[in-house]
């Protein structure tokens, strides 16, 4: 008997947040579209779309007042963690570097690391002048991811030596991490 009322009460506990929530939605959506109808006569949907303009609003006001202030608090907390806070901003970095608002891997380049080289390593340059790092301006800081793996090597290399690539960013980390193999001629098949 026990069993029996703990999993009836679970089971109110799981189906009362969204039936409620289901409710007040169904409610608010009867209630504007009675308003628009005295206002601007039967037009179907319309207290629907003034529904999620509401729910828009109470989201973007949710996301700026609530969630930043969330994100800012964890991080200024970071912040105070010295070693966490090292990887945790590298981590964070190199993601958006990837993914993010400030992409930096968009200028790949076979690199000679030295005058008599006979080979190429591919990179990408991330910054372009490194005049604080090394008082010269013929510098530039370049990524070579790994192989494999989701790390690399940051090299500070006169420009010199770099040649730019002629191929998107993309297929050329896709190329660096499949370790070669991967077929930079190879065309994707066209979507219908």
């Amino acid at each position: 008997m026990k069993n029996f009322v703990r999993l009836v009460l679970q089971g109110v506990l799981l189906l009362a947040p969204i039936t409620l929530t289901l409710y007040i939605l169904l409610k608010v959506f009867t209630f504007l579209d009675s308003i628009l109808q005295g206002f601007i006569g039967d037009f179907p949907g319309l207290g629907i779309l003034l529904l999620l303009a509401i729910l828009l609003l109470v989201g973007f006001l949710g996301d700026t007042l609530i969630t930043d202030p969330i994100k800012n608090a964890f991080n200024k907390w970071l912040s105070k963690i010295p070693l966490i806070k090292i990887i945790y901003d590298g981590v964070k970095d190199l993601l958006g570097a990837f993914v993010g608002d400030k992409k930096k891997f968009n200028h790949p380049v076979l690199v000679r690391e030295h005058q008599h080289a006979t080979g190429y390593k591919i990179g990408f340059i991330t910054q372009e002048s490194l005049s604080e790092i090394t008082q010269e301006k013929n510098y530039s800081a370049v990524y070579f991811p790994h192989s494999y793996a989701f790390s690399g090597v940051v090299m500070l290399i006169e420009n010199q030596y770099l040649k730019k690539v002629d191929l998107p960013a993309a297929e050329m980390m896709k190329f660096i991490v499949s370790g070669g193999v991967m077929n930079l001629n190879q065309k994707e098949p066209e979507k219908e």
